[in-house]
């Protein structure tokens, strides 16, 4: 799942510029004026060093129910229900099997070590059940890095490496590169993208190149080196397997001798990659392959292979039932040697990615579905995210599945990671009988999304709590930030273009609007609470994106668009439908909308700052010098309360932008606001970035002048998006933005 940063702008007006269809109205806005001298007088608030905040947080998430890529699954052989997950871009969890849900134990990694939240490979110590290992790094050109735990992931220590890692590039679904010898389970192997093969000795303090190996791979896809895809132990003999991307069909290699010497299986299958394998307890070796290494190119051609009595056999299913693409991934029973499920990869059906099951070493296989005799012997049980559904009678088995796994205690129990989700199957055993195979979802406490904004409205019973934005999946109505969200209220059914800006009228949570970079369709609002999303017809100009506002009562939406020609602000009317340019604003303007008064809209704009009076038809400057670059945010319950955040400086009014008051000695990037401890107290501020205790979340119970952290070292959540905001009723509940850990919520313990 590659993410994409957006560039939010705004557009100049020029007034005798002006588009057909568009009116402009009569307007009885008065001009207000502050000189220089008085801006200088205004009140400067010297914000004090901030502290620690005494009440502790517990950290969570927006229920979604994953929204990204999960690469690996690994069940642990030391210990029943002990599974940890690996991401693309959004860190490694552990499931909890008391609490049915996942955890995320990768969150002390922060803005200085974003590049690890993303994990390559992910190794269960198959011996002592408290060790695991991990090895972190998102993008080629970055190095890497191997955490080690000796607490279940509780805490790690970091290994820095000499190599780069790529778990969000080509070839991020390929087997597990990090791999616990389960003889000796102080040596680790470790497989590299571009720097061959490595080793561990003593529990993954030090690391060693394995000089002896005789490749690094030479497959590149998309300008990224795969490499070494795969470390299998033999537990027969404990020999040691790797398989590689080369391009000569010679992709395995073994050692008899703890890594000293290496001998190549023959060429087999030239063209294609074995992309995953995995051992019976009898010593059979099963290979799944493709044409490439997946996901995002998908793979046009597979086969499924064992290699027994020193030759390779090809089993590949063979049930014209429809299939096409490669193999992504396999898992042998450990209860049954001749037991093994394979996945499809870039098999694009109605109903998504094939399983395929045998009970005979693969001479004889069951599918989850025929696509020829339209035939499907599985149900979908996606409840506790019913947007998984994405607009179908039933959710999709999956696609990009990229891992697939036999729980090595129960039989009936297949988990896998796709493109947006994990699912798990109840009854797999039950395959090819009258019975269907129940696939229920199981990314419980697993949220991989990349956010860009969050609105927490003033809502009400059976409104909207919060609504997002968000990459490839659009976004959602949340009408219970604890509950997955159905399928009716999942944005991406409406749309699925890029957004890039949000919000909500906060005196009616019903409504709210968000914009996407689409020249047909830019504007989607709603009047409903999100179960239905409109596109706001008859756009002026065929452009799209950029910043958008709704006023406090859901009926004006004011949008500066990106790349337009003429540089137009507009406001759209939604009682009559009509269109009107907004005029006083240009190139530049931040907008936003006053949270109590529906006929009041604030804007930043060259250094000045602007208000409208009369629903975003007219804009007049204050007179008041603001920072040129500087965001606009105003306060739920509070009308005339506008604060600008510019980084080093804070400038908030209290009376509609006629005078500031400025907080200084901080170095905020975002900022939000939540419900005060005391109704009818100021709303608490919150803040993202540094007060004087490092980087992190801050909060301010009285207005800027003071301000505590309110989270630690081992909450930094790793590459953060600059948008906060607080919930408008909870006192002390946080949301933040994350490029891959979803929407963090934070709650006093």
């Amino acid at each position: 799942m590659i993410r994409k940063k957006y560039i939010v702008s705004a557009l100049c007006l020029c007034a005798a510029m002006m588009l057909a269809g568009c009116s402009q109205p009569e307007s009885n806005a008065g001009s207000t004026e502050s000189s220089v001298s008085e801006q200088e007088e205004n009140t400067e608030m010297q914000n004090q060093n901030a502290k620690i905040s005494e009440d502790a947080y517990t950290w969570g998430n927006v229920a979604i129910g994953g929204g990204g890529y999960v690469t690996g699954i690994v069940y642990s052989e030391a210990e029943e229900n002990l599974i940890y997950a690996r991401t693309d871009i959004g860190g490694a969890y552990r499931w909890v099997e008391s609490e049915q849900r996942w955890k995320a134990i990768t969150d002390h990694l922060g803005a200085e070590n974003w590049n690890l939240i993303g994990i390559e490979s992910i190794a269960a110590d198959p011996v002592e059940a408290n060790r695991v290992y991990a090895l972190g790094g998102t993008y080629m050109g970055n190095k890497g890095a191997v955490l080690v735990s000796e607490d279940y992931g509780e805490t790690w220590e970091q290994q820095d490496m000499p190599f780069d890692c790529g778990a969000n590039n080509s070839g991020r679904g390929v087997g597990e590169r990090l791999m616990v010898n389960p003889e000796e389970n102080n040596v680790i192997y470790m497989g590299t993208r571009n720097a061959g093969l490595w080793k561990s000795e003593d529990f993954g303090k030090t690391w060693n190149e394995v000089e002896s190996f005789p490749t690094k791979g030479d497959y590149v896809q998309e300008n990224n080196a795969v490499g070494v895809m795969w470390v299998e132990f033999n537990p027969v003999n404990y020999d040691v397997y790797v398989g590689v991307a080369d391009k000569n069909g010679k992709c395995i290699y073994y050692s008899s001798d703890h890594g000293k010497t290496w001998t190549a299986l023959p060429e087999n299958l030239k063209g294609m990659y074995p992309l995953q394998a995995d051992f019976s307890t009898d010593g059979k070796l099963y290979l799944v392959y493709s044409d490439n290494c997946g996901p995002n190119m998908s793979p046009q051609n597979g086969a499924v292979c064992v290699w027994e009595n020193d030759s390779f056999t090809e089993i590949t299913p063979q049930l014209d039932d429809g299939r096409y693409g490669g193999f992504g991934a396999v898992s042998v029973d450990r209860q049954n040697p001749e037991t093994l499920v394979v996945c499809t990869l870039g098999y694009w059906s109605d109903n998504g990615d094939n399983i395929y099951r045998s009970t005979d070493g693969g001479q004889t296989w069951q599918g989850l579905f025929d696509t020829k005799k339209q035939e499907k012997h599985y149900k979908m049980n996606v409840e506790q995210a019913d947007w998984l559904t994405w607009g179908r009678e039933e959710a999709k088995t999956g696609w990009w599945t990229a891992d697939i796994n036999i729980n090595p205690f129960n039989s009936d129990e297949v988990m896998y990671g796709t493109g947006a989700t994990v699912y798990c199957t109840e009854n797999i055993t039950e395959l090819g009988t009258d019975k269907e195979v129940v696939i229920s979802f199981a990314a419980q406490g697993l949220e991989e999304t990349a956010v860009y904004q969050m609105v927490s409205p003033n809502y009400k019973e059976n409104q909207p709590q919060l609504y997002s934005i968000m990459g490839d999946l659009t976004g959602f109505s949340h009408l219970d930030v604890a509950k997955g969200p159905d399928d009716a209220h999942f944005m991406g059914s409406a749309s699925g273009k890029n957004p890039t800006d949000l919000d909500a009228a906060f005196e009616n949570a019903d409504c709210a609007v968000y914009a996407v970079q689409d020249k047909i369709r830019p504007l989607w609002y709603t009047t409903d609470g999100g179960a239905s999303w409109n596109a706001v017809p008859d756009v002026p100009e065929k452009v799209e994106g950029g910043r958008v506002c709704m006023n406090a009562d859901g009926t004006v939406i004011l949008w500066t668009p990106a790349n337009t020609g003429n540089s137009n602000i507009y406001a759209y009317y939604i009682e009559n439908n009509k269109w009107y340019y907004a005029e006083g604003l240009g190139y530049g303007a931040q907008i936003c909308a006053d949270r109590v008064n529906p006929q009041k809209f604030y804007a930043a704009y060259n250094g000045m700052f602007y208000v409208s009076t009369d629903g975003g038809l007219h804009f007049e400057s204050t007179g008041q010098l603001i920072a040129d670059k500087t965001t606009v945010q105003t306060v739920v319950g509070k009308e005339d309360n506008v604060w600008l955040c510019s980084g080093t400086l804070l400038m908030y009014s209290e009376d509609g932008g006629q005078n500031f008051q400025s907080v200084k000695n901080i170095d905020f990037r975002a900022i939000g606001f939540g419900a005060p401890k005391t109704e009818g107290d100021y709303p608490v501020v919150y803040a993202m970035g540094n007060a004087g205790q490092g980087e992190g979340i801050y909060r301010s119970v009285d207005k800027g002048n003071t301000w505590e952290r309110i989270n630690d070292e081992k909450h930094l959540f790793g590459n953060l998006t600059s948008y906060i905001s607080g919930d408008s009723h909870v006192y002390g509940r946080v949301y933040f933005a994350t490029n891959g850990r979803g929407i963090v919520m934070g709650d006093i313990a």
